[in-house]
């Protein structure tokens, strides 16, 4: 029988590279900052959307409605109805032709390509928190600031229309700003593969990626594969080397994302305490348009910049109760 002695250099060779091995690896464990720039640059973006970058950012700009069809019409709340609308008479709604109630409402945004993770969370905001490659953007699963009314829970139909469409997106009472509220199936056929991780389907605004529902092998991702932002950190086909990212889920509540696991500049959102702002914060215009269905910019526009605004004028200019409007902005009484 033959006898090997191991050299000691080669000894030494083995041991330095366990070392680098658990070095590696543990780098990749604790690596908080991704480069997203060239999935951001390949991603097949819709005719409508506008991609630019510049150094570490990228700018996402877009009419804001989506690349797909979109029902012949939808069920829309009556003026004043607020939801959940689950259990409301069908008086209380309206049914609107979408060729006439569809409208381009602008997407410009200013994304990061160089998305950093932190263990500190931020709630996801009612309006947009991220962007699809549709044109269209994403919001979080609520109706309701105080997050008591998930859209696609309340979802009703009537007459064959309905409230929330098959793409799980519909746009606000007053035909702006279309978004998803969950999976946004009439992009995932289109993009994923079945056996397959789901192709990344836009970003958010912390600057990491969002996908749909399928995940390793195309094995349909629950949230208690998830943490509780809806995401983990996984190789996906756009980064076979790990990032952390969002998956949309089909499961149950929540099927967006609940909060931010990037770091995000909190004022952007303006506030996200609800309608009233936070701690007697600053209105947070972008629920308050939520909540009435019309658009950030539209609702600011119609208050102007004095404080307290003209209440009656503004009321009057987006054809809402006043009393409704008072109650969406009580930090601006």
């Amino acid at each position: 029988m033959q006898h090997f002695t191991r050299h000691p250099k080669f000894q030494t060779l083995i041991a330095t590279l366990v070392i680098a091995s658990a070095a590696t690896a543990g780098a990749l464990a604790q690596q908080t900052t991704f480069s997203t720039a060239e999935a951001v640059a390949a991603a097949p973006w819709a005719e409508n959307v506008q991609i630019t970058i510049d150094g570490d950012v990228v700018r996402y700009q877009s009419d804001g409605l989506p690349d797909h069809a979109v029902p012949d019409r939808f069920v829309v709340p009556a003026d004043g109805n607020q939801p959940p609308f689950s259990g409301d008479a069908t008086s209380d709604f309206i049914i609107v032709d979408t060729a006439e109630f569809l409208q381009s409402d602008p997407v410009d945004e200013l994304i990061t390509l160089t998305p950093r993770y932190s263990d500190t969370t931020t709630d996801t905001p009612l309006g947009i928190i991220g962007v699809a490659l549709s044109g269209a953007r994403i919001f979080n699963d609520y109706e309701t600031p105080n997050r008591s009314v998930v859209a696609l829970d309340d979802n009703l139909q009537i007459d064959g229309a309905s409230f929330v469409d098959a793409c799980n997106a519909h746009p606000l009472q007053s035909g702006l700003s279309y978004h998803y509220h969950g999976v946004p199936f009439c992009i995932t056929k289109a993009v994923d593969t079945q056996g397959q991780h789901s192709a990344m389907i836009g970003l958010l605004l912390d600057g990491f990626p969002v996908y749909g529902p399928q995940g390793p092998s195309g094995t349909l991702m629950s949230n208690s594969d998830l943490d509780a932002c809806s995401g983990h950190r996984e190789a996906t086909p756009e980064f076979p080397d790990e990032i952390y990212h969002y998956h949309l889920t089909i499961d149950e509540a929540p099927y967006s994302i609940d909060c931010f696991h990037g770091v995000v500049e909190e004022a952007r959102f303006d506030n996200a305490g609800g309608p009233g702002g936070a701690d007697g914060g600053p209105p947070d215009l972008a629920a308050a348009a939520e909540q009435l269905g019309v658009s950030q910019a539209a609702l600011a526009e119609a208050l102007g910049n004095d404080m307290p605004p003209d209440f009656a004028q503004a009321a009057e200019i987006l054809g809402i109760d006043i009393g409704t409007l008072r109650s969406a902005l009580p930090s601006a009484n």
